[in-house]
């Protein structure tokens, strides 16, 4: 029994004599558990707000540019003038109401980038204003910034 204590003792004097060395990290000298980065974190550098005009419109601009500019167009010339006036003031009409109604349909967008915690860089295109400044704290959730 008197050799089993002495083995113990001296393999316990043998452990603390290398922790205390620094070889092996004692258990206050360990990472902290549960504070591990997270993966899908980054913070944001740079935010960037746009119009985008919407792709098509519905065809009412066009058409009310087409009779307004026809109108405006039957009152130049006679003649054939005056009908080559109208088709011209029609379809310039209707450019311009199809272009006119795009600008008033169009949504507010927002490219928000992120430096991700584990390298590299990713972009996200948000619908409306920023809800994130530079320096913010965000992650990744289904593809989708959260604070």
């Amino acid at each position: 029994m008197n050799n089993i204590t002495t083995r113990l003792a001296a393999r316990a004097t043998l452990f603390a004599a290398i922790a205390m060395s620094g070889a092996v990290p004692l258990a206050s000298q360990a990472a902290p558990q549960g504070h591990a980065q997270c993966q899908n974190c980054g913070t944001v550098v740079s935010t960037n707000t746009y119009k985008r005009e919407a792709e098509r419109g519905s065809g009412i601009g066009a058409v009310g540019g087409a009779v307004v500019g026809g109108l405006l167009g039957h009152q130049i010339g006679s003649g054939n003038g005056r009908t080559l006036a109208t088709a011209a003031g029609a379809a310039a009409g209707a450019y311009g109401g199809n272009r006119i109604e795009r600008n008033v349909k169009a949504e507010i967008y927002t490219d928000v980038r992120v430096k991700m915690a584990r390298g590299g860089y990713r972009t996200f295109t948000e619908h409306g204003q920023s809800r994130y400044r530079n320096g913010d704290r965000v992650r990744v959730q289904n593809g989708h910034l959260v604070r």
